[in-house]
């Protein structure tokens, strides 16, 4: 967990990431009727209406997931609004602080929640990327971007595409601030 993007060093990120991640993520409901014995012409083959992993594994793109058969799901990340309509950067920060650091699968090592502090600048990098620079961001607006994280077609946000997502796009900030610097 050494990798960079200015001061921030990936290991802060997994300190967010394992806020905000889940063992399980619903996906495609009508894959439940599968009886997912890998028969060549089924067409959810490869398709899980809820996956489940033994450590948090995916932020959910979604707020809120509910099958026609009752079964539900609620994002751990709705829950930094509050059944408030929008969030503030020191709304965000605040509550991300509050909630729980559980170790994510998917970035290398281990840490314990007592290691899990919170730094500034990685929530300023997770603050850009989840609310475009603006002053404010709505529950659809963090879903929208949650859903450019993730891999294209996936109901979640793994470790690799939150890493390289969030550390992709300060390196545009940096590469746009030296194309402003250079005349």
């Amino acid at each position: 967990m050494s990798s960079s993007t200015g001061q921030v060093e990936e290991v802060e990120l997994v300190k967010i990431f394992g806020r905000l991640a889940e063992k399980m993520i619903f996906g495609d409901g009508s894959a439940g009727a599968c009886c997912h014995s890998g028969c060549d012409d089924c067409e959810w083959r490869y398709s899980f209406d809820i996956m489940q992993a033994a450590r948090p594994k995916w932020i959910p793109c979604y707020s809120e997931n509910r099958f026609e058969d009752g079964r539900e799901h609620i994002a751990k990340w709705s829950k930094l609004f509050n059944d408030e309509n929008t969030i503030t950067r020191d709304t965000l920060y605040e509550r991300l602080r509050e909630m729980k650091f559980e170790m994510p699968l998917g970035p290398s090592g281990y840490m314990t929640a007592s290691q899990a502090e919170l730094k500034d600048e990685a929530l300023d990098l997770f603050w850009a990327k989840i609310s475009a620079n603006k002053d404010k961001v709505t529950p659809k607006q963090m879903s929208i971007r949650l859903r450019k994280m993730a891999t294209p077609g996936e109901e979640g946000v793994m470790w690799s595409d939150f890493v390289a997502s969030i550390l992709h796009e300060a390196d545009a900030e940096v590469e746009e601030d030296l194309d402003a610097i250079v005349v």
